[in-house]
């Protein structure tokens, strides 16, 4: 009887030390999953996500940034007949208030603007025929959702983010762009233009908003 209560009693505290490892291993991995850092400017919060700070060359980066709006009325923005265009790592963009770019080194809030940003697209000739007119931007309330309006028409609803998965990034001699009416076109005019992986090294990404809000995070590549 003693021994079955020893072997009882072992098991009990195998099993409590086996769930307690799961769920601390759990927790572990999957709070490094997502590094956020955000900015907050009244009812406006600016995420920026990055799926790990760590990749060694030839490994990816998912990035996803995001403006979330807490207040309880929407809010309207008129934009004159033009398109509000914020940095994008695709060549034609989506038609949102947030933007990101990718820049080799380390930099903070007072010395970013100093910085060149990587290109995170291929050089070519680009034409996005599904660029939306757009008179006025609408957020909706307690959301992360934005309505494309023109001339009173609702013409989109789209989540007011932008993400990128990327392993590396396009060096070119020189660029030119042109752009008109819905369409956008992008060249370029590069000799011994080439694709490279993230070398070893410190990555700052910057995150931007409509509102002049900026969120900076970072990767090391080793």
């Amino acid at each position: 009887m003693r021994l079955i209560y020893t072997i009882l009693v072992i098991a009990i505290i195998l099993a409590f030390t086996f769930t307690y490892f799961l769920f601390f291993t759990y927790n572990n991995i999957h709070s490094n999953e997502q590094r956020i850092v955000q900015s907050s400017s009244g009812d406006f919060t600016l995420y920026l996500k990055l799926n790990t700070t760590n990749i060694s060359p030839g490994k990816g980066i998912a990035i996803v940034v995001e403006l979330f709006y807490n207040g309880i009325n929407p809010v309207y923005i008129n934009v004159n007949n033009t398109n509000i265009h914020l940095p994008s790592p695709y060549p034609c963009g989506p038609q949102v208030l947030v933007g990101l770019e990718v820049f080799k080194g380390y930099y903070t809030i007072s010395n970013i603007s100093l910085a060149k940003p990587l290109l995170l697209y291929q050089p070519g000739i680009y034409n996005c025929p599904m660029m939306y007119a757009v008179t006025q931007y609408k957020l909706l309330p307690l959301s992360d959702q934005v309505q494309l309006i023109y001339n009173g028409k609702v013409q989109a609803t789209l989540n007011d983010e932008i993400s990128t998965s990327i392993k590396g990034y396009w060096i070119i001699n020189s660029t030119s762009s042109l752009s008109g009416g819905n369409y956008t076109f992008f060249t370029s005019l590069f000799s011994g233009g080439n694709y490279t992986f993230f070398q070893p090294g410190v990555y700052t990404v910057e995150a931007v908003d409509y509102f002049n809000q900026t969120v900076l995070g970072y990767f090391t590549v080793t």
